[in-house]
C-alpha cells in the first residue's frame, strides 16, 4: 500500500512539473484569449444559424418530410435559405474584427477602431471579380472556412500594429474644444492609413505570385494541412487527453485545449455546414460540432452514465446521495458538481477511467461514423446543455446520432464500474470509521 501511495505521489509530481506550467502559459496567452473571445463574439450569430437549420430540417430528422406539401418546403427555403450566407458562411468577418478589438482593448480606449480597420484590411486582401456588366463581387467562400486562418492572422497583426502606433502617439491631435467622438476619429486616421497601406502592398505583391492572393496561399500551404491534422483521430485523442489531465488538476481543460484547437475545429464545422446546406456530402467527421456533442455527454469526462450507475450500485451514503444530487445538472452536461464534489480533482483512484473513458468512446464514435452507420455532424452548433440523445439527433440530423450518444453513456459507465466500486468501498470504509468514532464518543460520554 505504501508503495502504491509513493508511486502515485511521484506520478502527481511529474504531472505537476510538466502540465501546470503549460496550463498557466496557455491560460495567460493574450493571443489565445483574444481568439477565444472573438469566437464568442460570433456565438449569437452561429446559434441563430444553427437553430434555423434545425427548424428547417426537423421534418427530415424526424422522418415526416415526405408528408409535407412542396409549397411548405418552398416557403421555408425562400424564408430561411439566405440565413447560412449571412451568418455561418461569413464567420471570418466576425473573427478578424473580434481579435483586433480584444487585442487593442489592452492599450487603447477606442479598440473599436482597431476592429474596423482589421475588417477593412481583411476585405482588402480578398480577390475581387468583375462581371461582364462592370459590376464586382467577392467569393463568399473567402469569408467563411477558407478565410478563417487569414482572418486570424489579420486580426492579430492589425490589433498589435494599431496598438503600437497609438502608443507611439502617431496620431492627429485635435484641440480640446473638439467633441471627444470627433477627436477620437481623427486620432485613428494615421494608424488606419499606415495599416491599410501595408495590407494594400501585401495584396499587390501576392498578385504577382502563382497563388494570386493570400487566401489561396494560406489555405493550400497552411490551413488545409492543419485541418487535415486536426480532423484526424490521433490529434483528437491527444486533445481529449490533455483536456482530461488539465481537469484532473482542477484547471478548465476545455477552455485551454479549445483555445488552441477551435480555429481548426470551427473551420471544419463551417465546411460541414456549407456542404450540408448545399445538399452535398458532409466532408469531415471531427469538427466543432462533433466535439460539442460526443466527448462532453454529461459534461467533461462523459460522466452521465457514471452518475446513473453510482445511484444503483453505490453502498456508501456519500456516493449514492452525491450522485442523486448531481444527476439533474449532469443531464444538462454540467460537470463541475462531480468534478469538484466527488471529487475528480487530484483523485488517484479515478484518473484512469477519467482519462481513457472519453478517449475510447470517441475512438468508437469515429469509426462508427466512418463506416456510415451514423451520419457525421452537419456543422450546426447544438447548445452544450442539450440533453443526451436529443443533442446527437439534432447535430447529425439523424436519430442514429442520438442512439450513439446513449451507447457512449453505457460504454463509459462500464469502463468506470470497477474503479467506481473501489471508490465506493473507500467511502464506505470512511463512513464506518466515522460511525465507530461517534459510538466511542457516546460511550465516553456515558462513562
Amino acid at each position: 500500500m505504501r508503495k502504491e501511495v509513493f508511486m502515485m505521489e511521484k506520478f502527481n509530481k511529474v504531472l505537476e512539473k510538466f502540465i501546470m506550467p503549460l496550463s498557466v502559459a496557455i491560460s495567460n496567452n493574450k493571443y489565445l484569449l483574444a481568439l477565444r473571445d472573438a469566437f464568442m463574439l460570433a456565438f449569437p450569430i452561429t446559434m441563430f444559424a444553427s437553430i434555423i437549420l434545425i427548424i428547417q430540417n426537423i421534418p427530415s430528422a424526424f422522418g415526416f418530410d415526405k408528408f409535407l406539401p412542396k409549397a411548405y418546403t418552398s416557403f421555408m427555403n425562400n424564408l430561411l435559405g439566405v440565413v447560412p450566407n449571412a451568418t455561418m458562411n461569413i464567420m471570418a468577418v466576425f473573427v478578424t474584427f473580434g481579435i483586433a478589438y480584444y487585442l487593442a482593448k489592452e492599450t487603447s480606449d477606442q479598440p473599436i477602431f482597431a476592429g474596423v480597420v482589421s475588417l477593412s484590411a481583411f476585405i482588402l486582401l480578398i480577390p475581387f471579380y468583375v462581371t461582364e456588366d462592370g459590376g464586382a463581387y467577392i467569393p463568399i467562400s473567402k469569408l467563411g472556412a477558407q478565410g478563417m486562418f487569414v482572418a486570424i492572422a489579420v486580426g492579430i497583426i492589425v490589433g498589435k500594429l494599431y496598438s503600437k502606433l497609438e502608443e507611439a502617439k502617431i496620431t492627429i491631435k485635435m484641440p480640446e474644444q473638439v467633441p471627444p467622438a470627433i477627436a477620437k476619429s481623427f486620432e485613428a486616421i494615421i494608424p488606419a492609413f499606415i495599416v491599410l497601406l501595408l495590407f494594400a502592398i501585401i495584396r499587390y505583391i501576392l498578385t504577382l505570385t502563382s497563388y494570386g492572393n493570400v487566401f489561396d496561399l494560406v489555405y493550400k500551404g497552411l490551413q488545409a494541412p492543419l485541418e487535415s491534422l486536426g480532423s484526424s483521430l490521433p490529434s483528437t485523442l491527444i486533445a481529449i487527453f490533455m483536456a482530461q489531465i488539465f481537469w484532473w488538476f482542477g484547471v478548465h481543460g476545455q477552455i485551454l485545449v479549445n483555445s488552441v484547437m477551435d480555429p481548426i475545429w470551427n473551420s471544419l464545422a463551417l465546411q460541414n455546414y456549407a456542404a450540408f446546406t448545399a445538399g452535398e456530402p458532409v466532408p469531415h467527421i471531427i469538427s466543432a460540432s462533433f466535439m460539442g456533442i460526443f466527448p462532453i455527454i454529461g459534461g467533461n469526462g462523459m460522466t452521465l452514465g457514471v452518475i446513473i450507475l453510482a445511484i444503483f450500485i453505490a453502498r456508501s451514503t456519500r456516493l449514492k446521495q452525491l450522485s442523486r444530487m448531481i444527476l439533474p445538472s449532469s443531464i444538462f452536461n454540467i460537470s463541475e458538481p462531480i468534478t469538484f464534489g466527488l471529487p475528480v480533482v487530484l483523485n488517484p483512484v479515478i484518473i484512469i477511467p477519467w482519462v481513457i473513458g472519453p478517449m475510447i468512446a470517441v475512438t468508437i464514435d469515429y469509426f462508427v461514423i466512418k463506416m456510415g452507420l451514423v451520419p457525421a455532424p452537419i456543422g450546426i452548433s447544438v447548445p452544450w446543455t442539450t440533453p443526451v440523445f436529443l443533442g446527437g439527433w439534432l447535430a447529425t440530423n439523424s436519430i442514429r446520432g442520438g442512439i450513439l450518444q446513449v451507447f457512449n453513456v453505457v460504454l463509459v459507465a462500464l469502463i468506470w464500474a470497477p474503479f467506481l466500486r473501489i471508490l465506493d468501498k473507500q467511502f464506505l470504509k470512511e463512513e464506518q470509521a466515522e460511525l465507530n468514532n461517534i459510538e466511542e464518543m457516546k460511550v465516553e460520554e456515558i462513562k
